[in-house]
């Protein structure tokens, strides 16, 4: 069974991006999915790691992978939303 990883940061100035972290992992842990959540800020290795799995360099978080499948993007900017695929 793959594990669902969610990129986040614990060190942003954004609150839009701190408030899609939120929501995302809310919506998670109200429907008792199991993830785990992966701190982009504590290595540069694992921000190129979600980049890479993104297909996007300039990818910021959150982002959402299910094992190897991308299943997720963040689309920024006022009236944004979420792309699951």
């Amino acid at each position: 069974m793959s594990t669902l990883k969610v990129y986040s940061t614990s060190v942003t100035g954004s609150r839009e991006i701190k408030s899609q972290q939120s929501e995302v992992t809310r919506i998670l842990d109200g429907k008792n999915i199991k993830y785990e959540l992966v701190d982009i800020s504590q290595d540069n290795a694992l921000r190129e790691e979600m980049r890479a799995k993104a297909g996007n360099p300039k990818a910021i978080p959150p982002q959402i992978v299910n094992g190897d499948h991308y299943c997720g993007v963040r689309l920024g900017g006022r009236g944004g939303g979420w792309v699951v695929g």
